[in-house]
């Protein structure tokens, strides 16, 4: 998977999400939020009926979609998902995981 910001990719992507600046906390957490989307839509069991809308309510943390479109929603980033067989090379952290991790809960929150 790659993961571009504000940089419309050459190749197609699966999706693209405009999110407020204040949502992108470090690019590491939006790569991983966007595995945990690509991973539930290839599993179908999206939050939503969109990947789309998927990412923003991990990235908002919430499992409701009005609140993650009022938290994130917004026309300061692009974020495009492109599904490749090439992995980007990011320095995970642990916080990275730690953030990442809350959104994942997103998804127990809601069952």
């Amino acid at each position: 998977m790659k993961l571009y910001v504000d940089k419309q990719p050459n190749e197609p992507f699966l999706f693209k999400v405009h999110i407020k600046a204040e949502c992108i906390k470090r690019i590491e957490v939006l790569y991983l939020i966007a595995m945990q989307t690509l991973f539930a839509l290839k599993n179908n069991e999206l939050l939503a009926k969109t990947p789309e809308i998927d990412f923003l309510m991990r990235l908002a943390r919430s499992d409701q979609i009005f609140k993650a479109e009022n938290a994130c929603s917004g026309s300061a980033h692009t974020v495009y998902v492109v599904e490749s067989g090439e992995n980007e090379n990011l320095q995970i952290k642990e916080e990275d995981l730690d953030e990442a991790e809350l959104s994942a809960l997103t998804v127990s929150e809601k069952s």
